[in-house]
């Protein structure tokens, strides 16, 4: 299955919910939708087969301190925009990467294992990378919405209710989770798969089923991992995908960012050092919602002195996984 592929309304309905819940039953899915669990089911399985949709697990670097996130923008020379980013993307430091429009040919988040390895890949290996001219870098200091928390808005009131109710709620503490050498082995059978069973996941790691649900809905509850469905914003009817970079008065970095956070166009929104302080990430179905999105949201904000706007053209690489 490709981007130009066309998933019907009840494909996308159920990939939304999914991407609130990764493991929700499949039982439970059909009822708050209303369908059949054979079909659901059935609809899953065909997407997965077809490589569009995965299930995995993203560690926030932050809440664990297993690395520094750090934005790139990395300018090229003509004609080398897939070429550097295709080996930005083989890289496994990297978590996102793409073309973009704008002063930087492509865009890219890269997680660091400590501040010495980020010098050494800021300023000897990225430059040695053929067809970079320079690269900017922008250290992630708070994901405010990480793109784990967004989901295509497809679903009715009631049916997200009806999917929420049983997710494990994440605390609004934030603080610091330790990772235990399990905590490491668990993370990699989630990554792997999501929905892995409890009993699947209990066999690999030697343990009861009991055991392993509560190590899982300690990590979930504390932030330190999401689950998440995974696939092209594009199957799921948004043509439009941007960052937004956004330069605000220091004391209106929070206000910005509460206003703009819960916006169900603003996949993942986040703070980082440097002028252009906030940082969103939006898709949308089409270039005038672009255009409402930046005169109807942004113009409205008044804490915003200037914004940047770039298109992503073409994703290389999305949560790990080279497209």
């Amino acid at each position: 299955m490709t981007e130009s592929d066309t998933l019907d309304s009840l494909d996308r309905r159920i990939v939304a919910a999914l991407q609130i819940d990764a493991r929700l039953p499949y039982g439970t899915l059909a009822q708050a939708l209303g369908e059949v669990e054979r079909t659901v089911a059935r609809r899953v399985q065909r997407l997965l087969d077809s490589g569009a949709l995965r299930f995995t697990a993203f560690v926030d670097e932050l809440r664990t301190g297993v690395g520094q996130s750090v934005n790139l923008r990395v300018e090229v020379e003509p004609g080398s925009a897939d070429r550097v980013a295709g080996a930005l993307a083989q890289r496994g430091d990297t978590r996102w990467v793409a073309v973009v429009t704008g002063d930087a040919d492509v865009s890219c988040e890269l997680v660091a294992d400590g501040r010495a390895a980020l010098h050494r890949v800021v300023t000897d290996e990225l430059p040695s990378i053929p067809g970079v001219r320079s690269t900017r870098s922008f250290p992630v200091l708070r994901h405010v919405k990480p793109t784990t928390a967004w989901h295509a808005d497809l679903l009715t009131a009631p049916e997200t209710a009806a999917v929420t109710s049983g997710a494990v709620a994440v605390s609004d503490q934030g603080g610091r989770t330790e990772l235990q050498p399990t905590d490491h082995q668990l993370i990699e059978l989630l990554v792997e798969n999501a929905r892995y069973s409890w009993v699947e996941l209990a066999e690999r790691l030697g343990v009861v089923p009991a055991t392993v649900r509560r190590w899982t809905e300690r990590l979930l509850s504390g932030g330190a991992v999401a689950l998440r469905a995974e696939i092209e914003s594009a199957l799921l009817g948004y043509a439009v995908e941007a960052e937004l970079w956004m330069e605000t008065a220091p004391s209106e970095i929070e206000p910005v960012t509460a206003a703009l956070a819960p916006h169900p166009a603003v996949r993942y929104c986040g703070v980082v050092v440097g002028k252009q302080a906030v940082n969103i990430h939006v898709v949308l179905p089409a270039m005038d919602d672009l255009f409402d999105f930046q005169v109807g949201v942004l113009g409205r904000l008044p804490g915003l002195v200037g914004c940047e706007a770039t298109l992503v053209t073409r994703a290389h690489k999305r949560g790990f996984v080279v497209k």
